[in-house]
Protein backbone atom coordinates (compact mmCIF):
# COMPACT_ATOMS: atom_id res chain seq x y z
CA UNK A 1 0.00 0.00 0.00
CA UNK A 2 1.43 3.46 -1.25
CA UNK A 3 2.49 5.90 2.07
CA UNK A 4 -0.06 8.75 0.22
CA UNK A 5 -2.81 6.19 0.95
CA UNK A 6 -1.73 5.33 4.52
CA UNK A 7 -1.99 8.69 4.95
CA UNK A 8 -5.49 9.44 4.01
CA UNK A 9 -6.72 6.39 5.93
CA UNK A 10 -4.76 8.04 9.09
CA UNK A 11 -6.24 10.81 8.59
CA UNK A 12 -9.91 9.81 8.15
CA UNK A 13 -9.21 6.74 11.11
CA UNK A 14 -8.00 9.71 13.72
CA UNK A 15 -9.68 12.94 13.71
CA UNK A 16 -8.80 13.28 17.06
CA UNK A 17 -5.91 12.06 19.56
CA UNK A 18 -5.97 8.65 20.40
CA UNK A 19 -4.44 7.11 23.53
CA UNK A 20 -3.30 3.54 24.69
CA UNK A 21 -3.09 1.94 27.94
CA UNK A 22 -0.88 -0.38 29.98
CA UNK A 23 -0.73 -3.99 28.73
CA UNK A 24 -2.90 -5.32 32.23
CA UNK A 25 -5.51 -2.73 31.47
CA UNK A 26 -6.79 -3.95 29.02
CA UNK A 27 -9.38 -7.26 29.55
CA UNK A 28 -8.12 -10.92 29.00
CA UNK A 29 -10.21 -14.23 27.70
CA UNK A 30 -11.56 -15.03 30.99
CA UNK A 31 -13.11 -11.21 31.98
CA UNK A 32 -14.19 -11.17 28.30
CA UNK A 33 -16.17 -14.37 28.88
CA UNK A 34 -17.66 -13.47 31.65
CA UNK A 35 -19.30 -10.60 30.37
CA UNK A 36 -20.18 -12.26 27.03
CA UNK A 37 -21.78 -14.81 29.50
CA UNK A 38 -23.42 -12.64 31.94
CA UNK A 39 -24.76 -10.19 29.35
CA UNK A 40 -26.18 -12.80 26.96
CA UNK A 41 -27.91 -14.50 29.77
CA UNK A 42 -29.47 -11.37 30.73
CA UNK A 43 -30.83 -10.81 27.49
CA UNK A 44 -32.10 -13.95 26.74
CA UNK A 45 -33.99 -14.38 29.60
CA UNK A 46 -35.66 -10.62 29.05
CA UNK A 47 -36.25 -11.78 25.51
CA UNK A 48 -37.83 -15.24 27.07
CA UNK A 49 -40.22 -13.24 29.41
CA UNK A 50 -41.67 -11.16 26.08
CA UNK A 51 -41.71 -14.33 24.42
CA UNK A 52 -44.03 -16.15 26.77
CA UNK A 53 -46.32 -12.30 27.04
CA UNK A 54 -46.66 -12.60 23.58
CA UNK A 55 -47.34 -16.55 23.36
CA UNK A 56 -49.72 -15.79 26.16
CA UNK A 57 -52.03 -12.74 24.47
CA UNK A 58 -51.53 -14.25 20.98
CA UNK A 59 -51.47 -17.83 21.23
CA UNK A 60 -50.07 -19.67 17.96
CA UNK A 61 -50.55 -17.08 15.26
CA UNK A 62 -48.13 -15.21 13.05
CA UNK A 63 -48.27 -11.84 15.36
CA UNK A 64 -46.73 -14.00 18.46
CA UNK A 65 -43.89 -15.04 15.88
CA UNK A 66 -43.49 -11.45 14.61
CA UNK A 67 -43.64 -9.75 18.46
CA UNK A 68 -41.85 -11.88 19.80
CA UNK A 69 -38.99 -11.21 16.77
CA UNK A 70 -39.58 -7.54 17.05
CA UNK A 71 -39.17 -7.89 21.43
CA UNK A 72 -35.92 -9.68 21.03
CA UNK A 73 -34.75 -7.71 18.42
CA UNK A 74 -35.45 -4.71 21.01
CA UNK A 75 -34.32 -6.14 23.80
CA UNK A 76 -30.61 -6.66 22.52
CA UNK A 77 -30.65 -3.46 20.95
CA UNK A 78 -31.64 -1.80 24.12
CA UNK A 79 -29.68 -3.89 26.57
CA UNK A 80 -26.36 -4.70 24.28
CA UNK A 81 -26.11 -0.77 22.25
CA UNK A 82 -28.02 1.31 24.53
CA UNK A 83 -27.54 0.74 28.19
CA UNK A 84 -23.61 -0.64 27.26
CA UNK A 85 -23.22 3.16 25.63
CA UNK A 86 -24.61 4.23 28.61
CA UNK A 87 -22.65 5.63 31.91
CA UNK A 88 -24.51 2.91 33.75
CA UNK A 89 -22.68 -0.24 31.50
CA UNK A 90 -24.73 -3.95 31.62
CA UNK A 91 -24.22 -6.10 34.16
CA UNK A 92 -21.50 -7.72 32.46
CA UNK A 93 -19.42 -5.11 32.50
CA UNK A 94 -20.41 -4.15 36.18
CA UNK A 95 -19.32 -7.40 37.46
CA UNK A 96 -15.99 -7.75 35.91
CA UNK A 97 -15.07 -4.38 36.20
CA UNK A 98 -14.59 -3.10 32.76
CA UNK A 99 -15.66 -0.82 29.98
CA UNK A 100 -15.39 -0.03 26.28
CA UNK A 101 -13.59 2.72 25.42
CA UNK A 102 -13.02 4.04 21.60
CA UNK A 103 -9.77 5.05 20.20
CA UNK A 104 -9.82 8.58 22.15
CA UNK A 105 -10.26 6.93 25.12
CA UNK A 106 -14.03 7.90 25.42
CA UNK A 107 -17.29 6.43 25.14
CA UNK A 108 -18.08 4.78 21.70
CA UNK A 109 -21.16 6.15 20.39
CA UNK A 110 -24.28 4.11 19.93
CA UNK A 111 -23.46 3.54 15.73
CA UNK A 112 -20.16 2.14 17.15
CA UNK A 113 -21.92 -0.02 19.46
CA UNK A 114 -24.43 -1.09 17.04
CA UNK A 115 -22.04 -2.55 14.25
CA UNK A 116 -20.41 -4.02 16.55
CA UNK A 117 -22.98 -6.00 17.91
CA UNK A 118 -24.08 -6.69 14.56
CA UNK A 119 -20.60 -7.84 13.87
CA UNK A 120 -20.73 -10.21 16.24
CA UNK A 121 -24.13 -11.72 15.38
CA UNK A 122 -23.66 -11.06 11.61
CA UNK A 123 -20.45 -11.12 10.59
CA UNK A 124 -18.13 -13.81 8.67
CA UNK A 125 -16.54 -14.69 11.77
CA UNK A 126 -18.32 -16.46 14.43
CA UNK A 127 -18.95 -15.84 17.95
CA UNK A 128 -15.67 -18.64 19.02
CA UNK A 129 -13.08 -17.80 16.19
CA UNK A 130 -13.57 -14.13 17.78
CA UNK A 131 -12.86 -14.62 21.50
CA UNK A 132 -9.57 -17.20 20.44
CA UNK A 133 -8.48 -13.82 18.89
CA UNK A 134 -8.70 -12.22 21.83
CA UNK A 135 -5.82 -14.65 23.26
CA UNK A 136 -3.49 -13.65 20.49
CA UNK A 137 -4.12 -10.25 20.42
CA UNK A 138 -1.26 -7.87 22.14
CA UNK A 139 -4.24 -5.53 23.50
CA UNK A 140 -6.84 -8.16 23.95
CA UNK A 141 -9.49 -6.87 20.89
CA UNK A 142 -11.91 -9.26 19.73
CA UNK A 143 -12.09 -8.98 15.51
CA UNK A 144 -15.25 -7.40 16.66
CA UNK A 145 -13.37 -4.80 18.64
CA UNK A 146 -11.44 -4.08 15.67
CA UNK A 147 -13.79 -3.50 13.01
CA UNK A 148 -15.20 -0.82 15.24
CA UNK A 149 -12.42 0.41 17.09
CA UNK A 150 -13.12 -0.19 20.11
CA UNK A 151 -11.15 -1.82 23.20
CA UNK A 152 -12.34 -3.19 26.58
CA UNK A 153 -10.24 -2.25 29.11
CA UNK A 154 -10.78 -2.25 33.05
CA UNK A 155 -13.22 0.12 34.09
CA UNK A 156 -10.92 2.20 36.16
CA UNK A 157 -8.04 2.29 33.22
CA UNK A 158 -6.62 5.50 32.55
CA UNK A 159 -4.44 5.99 29.12
CA UNK A 160 -1.05 5.89 29.70
CA UNK A 161 -0.18 7.79 26.65
CA UNK A 162 -1.05 9.29 23.41
CA UNK A 163 -0.59 7.12 20.60
CA UNK A 164 -0.74 6.45 16.58
CA UNK A 165 -3.02 5.08 14.31
CA UNK A 166 -1.16 2.21 12.51
CA UNK A 167 -2.56 -0.55 10.06
CA UNK A 168 -1.14 -3.82 10.29
CA UNK A 169 -1.88 -6.76 8.11
CA UNK A 170 -3.97 -9.84 9.18
CA UNK A 171 -4.38 -13.06 7.35
CA UNK A 172 -7.96 -14.82 8.99
CA UNK A 173 -9.69 -17.49 7.76
CA UNK A 174 -7.87 -17.21 3.97
CA UNK A 175 -8.26 -13.32 4.04
CA UNK A 176 -6.46 -10.79 4.14
CA UNK A 177 -7.15 -7.89 6.61
CA UNK A 178 -6.20 -4.62 7.61
CA UNK A 179 -7.69 -3.05 10.81
CA UNK A 180 -6.41 0.41 12.09
CA UNK A 181 -4.65 0.11 15.45
CA UNK A 182 -3.98 2.06 18.39
CA UNK A 183 0.04 2.35 18.68
CA UNK A 184 2.23 4.37 21.54
CA UNK A 185 4.17 7.08 19.54
CA UNK A 186 7.10 6.99 18.68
Amino acid sequence: MSPGVLRSLHRMASPQPVVYYKAEDYLGVMRRLLIDFVDASVAVAVSLVFTVFAAIVSPATEITVLISLIAWTGVWITYLVLLKGSRFRTLGYLIAGARIVNFSGEQPGYLTLLGRLAFTVLGPFNFVADLLWVSSDPCHQALRDKVAHTYVVRSEAVPAGKGRIGYPVYTVFGMTLMFAEVQPAP
